[in-house]
């Protein structure tokens, strides 16, 4: 097959533009700092931009492969500040590379001095990156728990009983589960249900929070919703079942959803058809 330029797919567009943006922006700004012709600049520019280019693309399948939105927000930082501070070592141990290989020997030491610009360059650029991956990682989990909750929905509205609904409102009392066993590490933590803010459903487990402390435990949302008394939890989300008690308020959230703030700060957004079933339980 022919490549053609309109072959190459439109996604590649930005990173290329982005690539020949940087090439020449960086050539014009360490043009002054050396005495290297402009030329010979510019193609040390374009490696380093290739070289950009290429982590920043290996950065977008790293971050979306690991759970970093699911930790809590202090772990999350962690995380990508270690990463953080890998890429730029990474970075500037390559644009030292493609330096000496460009240069001469002679005027290779000269380059020393743009290494502290290319840390900074480096830090910039990952923080750069590292949020537009966490804004898509955010919006394509949003845009699959909306297609989730839009078929839930239009399943009810075709008459078809949907198992979030039933599950909820199919028991007139619920469960009577009234304590949680969780093993952490040698130790056995006895959770009382009255002090569940809520449950978040995590893979094959689910955190339990609670005012204190979040707890993790290998099983289904499935049990929790059938077991937990149905007078007080709920499952407002494909992914959340709520003490309607630790509730503070309920804002709009979007056309088809709604925001619960619970008292301990936390907000969780409510499905469509996690809405109705709230309203159920709340006699609004």
């Amino acid at each position: 097959m022919k490549l053609t330029f309109t072959y190459i797919s439109i996604r590649l567009y930005p990173a290329i533009l982005l690539g020949l943006l940087y090439t020449v922006m960086q050539a014009m700004a360490f043009y002054p700092l050396l005495n290297f012709p402009f030329g010979t600049l510019l193609l040390k520019s374009f490696i380093d931009a290739l070289i950009l280019l290429s982590m920043g693309w290996l950065l977008g399948i790293v971050v979306p492969s690991s759970n970093y939105v699911r930790l809590g927000a202090y772990q999350r930082f962690i995380n990508y500040l270690a990463i953080g501070v890998l890429f730029v070592i990474v970075w500037v141990m390559m644009g030292f590379l493609t330096s000496y290989l460009i240069f001469h020997k002679e005027q290779f030491t000269e380059t020393r001095i743009l290494l502290p610009a290319s840390a900074f360059i480096g830090a910039l650029l990952y923080v750069i990156f590292a949020l537009l991956i966490h804004i898509q990682i955010v919006n394509r989990k949003g845009e699959k728990e909306d297609e989730e909750d839009a078929d839930i929905d239009e399943a009810e509205a075709n008459g078809v009983t949907a198992s979030m609904p039933q599950s909820v409102n199919g028991h007139a009392n619920g469960g009577d589960l009234e304590r949680i066993a969780v093993k952490v590490g040698q130790k056995i933590h006895v959770i009382l249900v009255t002090d569940i803010m809520y449950i978040q459903s995590d893979g094959d487990y689910v955190q339990i929070v609670t005012d204190q402390h979040n707890y993790i435990k290998e099983e289904t949302m499935k049990y929790f919703e059938t077991n937990l008394p149905a007078d007080r939890f709920v499952r407002v989300h494909r992914s959340y079942i709520v003490n309607v008690e630790k509730i503070l308020r309920i804002e709009l959230y979007e056309k088809q959803s709604q925001m619960l703030t619970l008292k301990n700060g936390d907000k969780i957004r409510a499905s469509a058809s996690g809405y109705k079933a709230l309203r159920t339980v709340l006699n609004l």
